[in-house]
């Protein structure tokens, strides 16, 4: 009995003593960091709403920041590359003329560096599609080709005077310096790198829906584009965006019958599926002018070096697109003048106001 008594009183005294110390706890401080301000998005006309993730929303601060960050050198192993030296505002979001990079080691890249134009609107990213998401293929790139200590560049933002209060405005209560806040605010600054819809295929073609307005030989080669003769479209035309997201064999590259004779094995690479060998992700079209070269290898130097190609130089292989077959012929075959509409059309394209807006341009360069 005394015994039972004994460990009651221990066993109440244990009670009380947790009660005292937890009741003596001050209360964690009310966060004062206002919230972030919701971005007002202006997407071009007709262009698609655009899906945002629910857990990283565009705001105006988190978009400053991603922004910086884009552009900032620190981010790399050794200081040396930042995103914005290979993909350029006044080369469309691409490199400049470059087959390939080079990555903060000094190495080529394996591939030609995307446009990313757009890339807000897009579910899989690179030209094999190995990521599905903008903040993957954001992380993906960052330790491919820049390396980066991540543990050194948290080191360096945290510290940062600069930074500091960036990060606070961006996040608010949740303001750490981490890899998903620094992935995420890059992310919201990429989605804002879309078209103006000033191009003059916006305003003269899409948004009138007036093909009248185009010059004669633009005219001519809006025809080509989207008729069989030509056969762009498939491809290339299913929305503003001028690219349907997909993959494709567009006869780059001939193989032998085994499936593996490719020098890249594009998507196959990625999903092990022979039949996806050879077949790399449909580039946009929009500011086509300023991203060359083209082709996931940038083997193409010029426009219309990539038409003469389709024209009559495209290879046959087991996995070539159907769509590359026209009435038995894996080539267009066009004149001169076709050719020369054609190309007129495809610089209808290009907007260049993008490569001089501040808000896109380097911050570190004002």
């Amino acid at each position: 009995m005394k015994k039972f008594v004994i460990l009651s009183l221990i066993l109440s005294l244990f009670v009380a003593v947790v009660f005292v110390g937890e009741s003596c706890k001050k209360p964690p401080l009310p966060c004062d960091a206002p919230s972030p301000t919701a971005y007002v998005f202006t997407k071009p006309a007709r262009f698609p709403d655009m899906t945002i993730p629910a857990d990283n929303p565009l705001t105006d601060e988190g978009i400053d920041l991603g922004h910086y960050l884009f552009f900032d050198s620190t981010l790399s192993f050794n200081q040396s590359i930042s995103c914005g030296s290979c993909h350029r505002p006044e080369f469309g979001f691409a490199d400049s003329g470059k087959a390939v990079s080079q990555n903060a080691k000094g190495l080529p890249t394996k591939r030609n560096t995307p446009a990313l134009l757009n890339s807000g609107y897009q579910n899989k990213f690179f030209y094999d599609g190995r990521k599905t998401s903008l903040e993957g293929a954001i992380e993906d790139a960052i330790i491919d080709e820049m390396f980066t200590n991540w543990e050194n560049v948290i080191s360096y933002l945290s510290n940062s005077n600069f930074y500091q209060p960036k990060f606070k405005a961006a996040f608010g209560c949740d303001s750490a310096v981490s890899k998903t806040n620094i992935i995420a605010a890059m992310s919201q600054f990429i989605r804002t790198i879309i078209s103006t819809g000033r191009s003059a295929l916006d305003e003269k073609l899409i948004v009138p829906n007036n093909p009248s307005l185009l010059s004669p030989s633009e005219n001519e080669g809006y025809v080509l584009f989207t008729s069989a003769r030509g056969d762009c479209f498939h491809c290339h035309f299913t929305s503003p965006l001028t690219s349907d997201n997909l993959f494709h064999n567009s006869g780059l590259e001939d193989s032998d019958t085994t499936f593996f004779g490719f020098k890249d094995l594009g998507r196959g690479g990625f999903t092990k599926d022979s039949i996806d060998n050879g077949k790399f992700k449909t580039p946009t079209l929009r500011n086509i002018a300023m991203t060359a070269p083209y082709m996931h290898d940038g083997s193409i130097a010029t426009l219309a070096d990539a038409i003469d190609f389709y024209s009559d130089s495209v290879k046959w292989s087991p996995t070539l697109d159907p769509k590359m077959i026209h009435s038995g012929n894996i080539r267009l075959n066009l004149t001169s003048t076709e050719k020369a509409d054609l190309l007129a059309f495809m610089l209808t394209m290009s907007d260049r106001d993008i490569s001089v807006d501040p808000k896109l341009s380097n911050p570190f360069h004002k």
